[in-house]
């Protein structure tokens, strides 16, 4: 059993550089994926996370995540695999739900909805609503500017002239000279690589403040979760309408507010847009900057007065004076919200989530100064890195029992530390890229473990399936090699057995002859060993050394050790009878016991080392062994062994010797002559009877 602290070291290398090549290549994946989280959140092609300790490893990650995304070109475009955004989508939406609460207040922004409601009672009033006629949006200008109105800014294409005619076009026009600071909406439209504006009908466009693109930042999977602030066409960058709005209600002209958006300015301070490119049929490639939503709530969380309320107000039970408390300095976003318009996007808290709540969003973060930053990159990846070795420690240095639920605590940390960063910075904190290292490392470290634990216990056995029972080997193969051969002190118990008789035999025959019986003789002993559960420590000649309590603790080990020693004489009587059949010398094995302290371990040279014990405990054993021959008996056992036998439930039927001096040792020691124990007894072969029964 040589070379233990071998072995050890080699293990202790082998965790050192699965961990290392654990965090290396799951801090390596994780980049990437939060490069790609990155690019699929702003419609992009994923970058090469560019470090030079990595290069080698990311090239090879890169390369291959390629492939399997698709680079292979089909029908002109790149295949997508990307998994990110939609994964991204759905944690920061159950984030953004947790959150919500962006805003102190949303009493600066009021929605006029073209709702369910309102069309129904436009169609019982027999009012076309498909499309609304512009004299009712006109009546609607002229109850905000009454109310008080400060800026009104309509979510309503209106590019083409009336379908009732220039009257109708004209009352609109009127209406909004009148009140001076009204909106409407243009679209950034793509034709080949030609970006064109599809701005108002030439009549309303001349007498409304201004116009601002309603293009929505919409990714890859269908999902709205930036605000499009500005969009590029021939001429240069055009403000959106939520800007545009929100510009016009602080006393800012439409020329200002392009002219600082085109710096990715607003008010003087810098705006922390994204470059997006959309990635909805029919705009794929338009160009636009574009700030992260900082969501108020789920849709309808500003105040939303139906349409028909402004029409009609005296029929709905409002008096001027509520009006004028709801819309007074008000910014008021005019837009339909109704099932059959079909102007719903899909966002983080919903997929019918109006478009003119968005542009509402979008200028009320412009008016607060709220907005969502995400974190730096250099950040992303210490925070990952710094999960990536957290997970592996912690699976590493805990018992897998408590590993899962202690990472489910890990993530969940990181899930309370994103929202408490987006309520406390407004940092927003890529989760998809920490939750997938942290699983990804849970799995590899826990797949590594379990073919370590497997290779140990292949190890424990090869090494120690000679040594012990079956039962002990179990028991060991749960425990670490270090904590079985670290040299310790223990309370064990020791047996020694000697054949008397067997130097004259061997002497009469060959060696493969006496190879053969010792091996027979050798196999019965064992085989009553394994039964007691005790640990073959050696074979020395045609003697035996057997440890109880050791490697793995048996409290019982003194009463195994008694039994085990009767059973031996027992199954020697057996092997004797047929020994004597063919004709050999009859032989006598003589056993001595000896229960005390010992030191056991690895024990030995850095080349070679054996799990042994040392000690006065094991020179007594091995003297009493030999006193058998001198006293007449065949078993042997130490005061202390019979008292800690006893105290364990075995019935001894034992002779006091007395006491006797062992060779080596100044005090005498009491010892017992075994006759028995339980219902085994001590073949009495001594004075040539026959064994009792």
């Amino acid at each position: 059993m040589g070379g233990f602290q071998g072995t050890r070291r080699r293990q202790r290398l082998q965790r050192v550089v699965a961990l290392a090549v654990i965090v290396v290549t799951s801090a390596s994946l994780g980049w990437f994926y939060q490069n790609d989280v990155l690019g699929g959140i702003m419609g992009q092609p994923a970058a090469l996370p560019f470090t030079p300790q990595l290069l080698l490893v990311n090239c090879l990650l890169y390369d291959l995540v390629m492939r399997m995304r698709g680079s292979v070109w089909q029908d002109g475009r790149a295949l997508d695999w990307r998994l990110s955004p939609s994964t991204e989508t759905r944690l920061q939406g159950h984030l953004h739900r947790a959150y919500n609460g962006a805003f102190a207040h949303l009493l600066d922004i009021v929605i006029v909805a073209i709702d369910d409601a309102t069309e129904e009672w436009l169609k019982s009033r027999q009012i076309p609503i498909n499309p609304i006629p512009r004299t009712l949006y006109a009546e609607v200008l002229r109850r905000l500017r009454q109310a008080g109105a400060k800026v009104v800014a309509f979510d309503i294409h209106m590019d083409t002239p009336s379908l009732y005619g220039s009257a109708d076009d004209t009352a609109f026009a009127q209406a909004a000279q009148s009140h001076g600071a009204v909106l409407l909406p243009c679209l950034l439209l793509k034709s080949g690589q030609d970006v064109s504006t599809q701005t108002p009908h030439p009549v309303l466009y001349d007498s409304v403040a201004g116009a601002g693109i309603i293009n929505m930042s919409v990714d890859s999977d269908r999902v709205v979760r930036a605000a499009t602030v500005a969009g590029r066409d021939a001429w240069g960058w055009r403000p959106s309408l939520g800007a545009l709005a929100a510009g016009l209600w602080l006393g800012l002209t439409p020329d200002v507010v392009e002219r600082q958006i085109a710096r990715r300015q607003f008010q003087g301070r810098s705006l922390p847009t994204l470059p997006y490119v959309d990635q909805e049929p029919g705009f794929s490639g338009l160009p636009y900057q574009a700030v992260l939503l900082n969501f108020a709530g789920p849709e309808g969380s500003f105040r939303y007065v139906p349409m028909k309320v402004l029409l009609a107000p005296e029929e709905h039970g409002i008096a001027d004076a509520t009006l004028r408390r709801l819309f007074k300095g008000k910014l008021v976003f005019v837009g339909v919200t109704s099932k059959l318009a079909k102007d719903f996007f899909v966002t983080p808290f919903s997929a019918t989530f109006p478009g003119v709540e968005i542009h509402a969003t979008l200028a009320q973060m412009l008016l607060s100064r709220r907005f969502l930053h995400f974190t730096p990159l250099w950040m992303q990846r210490l925070l990952l890195l710094a999960m990536v070795l957290l997970t592996a420690t912690l699976v590493f240095a805990v018992r897998p029992l408590f590993a899962l639920p202690l990472t489910v605590l890990l993530a969940g940390a990181c899930l309370y530390g994103a929202l408490f960063a987006l309520d406390r910075w407004l940092w927003v904190i890529p989760l998809a890229p920490l939750l997938a290292s942290i699983a990804f490392v849970f799995a590899v470290s826990t797949a590594y473990l379990q073919f370590a634990v497997e290779r140990h216990a292949r190890h424990i056995r090869q090494r120690f399936q000679r040594f012990v029972a079956p039962a002990v080997l179990e028991t060991m193969v749960a425990a670490s090699e270090e904590s079985l051969t670290r040299p310790r002190l223990v309370e064990a118990t020791v047996l020694f057995s000697d054949l008397q008789g067997f130097t004259a035999i061997s002497e009469a025959r060959s060696p493969s002859e006496v190879a053969a019986l010792l091996n027979e003789y050798f196999e019965a002993m064992t085989a009553v060993i394994d039964r007691y559960e005790g640990t073959t420590s050696k074979f020395i000649g045609d003697g035996i050394m057997v440890l109880f309590g050791v490697p793995v603790p048996q409290p019982d080990h003194a009463a195994r050790a008694v039994r085990c020693a009767v059973a031996m004489q027992q199954a020697m009587e057996r092997l004797r009878q047929r020994f004597q059949q063919r004709g050999l010398p009859e032989l006598v094995m003589r056993i001595g016991v000896h229960t005390g302290p010992m030191v056991f371990g690895a024990i030995g040279s850095r080349r070679q080392m054996d799990l042994t014990v040392i000690g006065d405990t094991v020179n007594v054993a091995s003297r009493l062994e030999g006193m058998n021959k001198e006293l007449g008996s065949l078993v042997l056992i130490s005061e202390t062994t019979y008292l800690a036998a006893v105290a364990f439930g075995a019935q001894l039927q034992a002779e006091p010797v007395g006491e006797v001096t062992v060779r080596g040792r100044a005090q005498p020691i009491r010892v017992f002559k075994v006759l028995g124990v339980d219902d085994l007894t001590v073949p009495d072969i001594v004075s040539g009877a026959v064994p009792r029964k």
